[in-house]
């Protein structure tokens, strides 16, 4: 069990003035039966309305508007979360995490490189495991060499790739195996951007595991949201009236405290 204290800050800046700004934003990581969070600050400003709501896959999201002219748009949240991981979050599993999604279909790449491997038998986090290691040992890790639009099978055609695409892969391995699994977008320990891992359905659970670095979700992490894929757990949505550039800064710590 850790103690990690975190913050999740954006900062959009338009070149010209833009209006009629509606968004969507998953930043608020939520207290489950693996993280106790404690919430110090959060906003968004500006905002002329905005409803905390609860989207279809049970994360929490802020939904807003900005009616007036703004050359600016920021938001962030920073506190604490007690984690301990590596265990079994035991909930019912929705079918919806048994099939392939927009992002993690059976490609013929994929499913060549399963038909290779001599999954053993066992339960299913074993072979989760064994699956994230072939994986590990296939892929490179290279930023830039994928999109945010880049499918499971488009990334492994090239063997390279970035968390988003390693989370894509194992899933569409899993469920070829017949193991349940959803993509999570999170926080790890350290500075930089939010992480993507897996979350595979044990028969009892969910449980976490991180093919970009072959590991077990253990308690340096701290999860924002779930979904079938990437487009599922979007951390920013948002649609405006104008012509501009925007420049986007992205800050994201976490840090061990006692």
């Amino acid at each position: 069990m850790r103690k990690l204290r975190f913050l999740y800050r954006t900062i959009l800046k338009f070149d010209a003035p833009v209006r009629g700004h509606s968004f969507a934003i998953r930043c608020i990581p939520p207290t489950n039966q693996v993280q106790q969070v404690n919430i110090e600050e959060r906003y968004v400003t500006p905002a002329d309305c905005i409803n905390e709501v609860t989207d279809g896959f049970g994360n929490l999201r802020y939904v807003g508007r900005i009616n007036d002219y703004h050359t600016g748009f920021e938001y962030g949240v920073r506190g604490t979360a007690v984690v301990q991981s590596m265990q079994v979050q035991k909930e019912p599993l929705h079918g919806m995490y048994k099939y392939p999604s927009a992002f993690t279909g059976f490609a013929p790449s994929i499913r060549a490189f399963y038909e290779s491997l001599t999954v053993p038998e066992g339960d299913a986090l074993s072979r989760a495991v064994f699956l994230m290691h072939a994986l590990y040992e296939t892929m490179q890790y290279e930023s830039g060499s994928t999109s945010i639009y880049t499918t499971a099978g488009e990334a492994f055609e090239k063997r390279k790739g970035v968390c988003q695409d390693y989370a894509h892969i194992l899933i569409a391995l899993c469920k070829m195996a017949g193991i349940p699994a959803r993509y999570v977008v999170g926080m790890m320990i350290g500075e930089g951007y939010t992480h993507a891992w897996v979350e595979i359905y044990t028969g009892e659970g969910w449980y976490g595991l991180d093919p970009t670095n072959n590991l077990h979700i253990d308690d340096y992490y701290i999860k924002i949201a779930h979904g079938r894929d990437y487009a599922d757990c979007i951390v920013d949505r948002g649609i405006f009236n104008g012509f501009t550039n925007q420049e986007q800064e992205i800050i994201v710590s976490v840090e061990e405290i006692s």
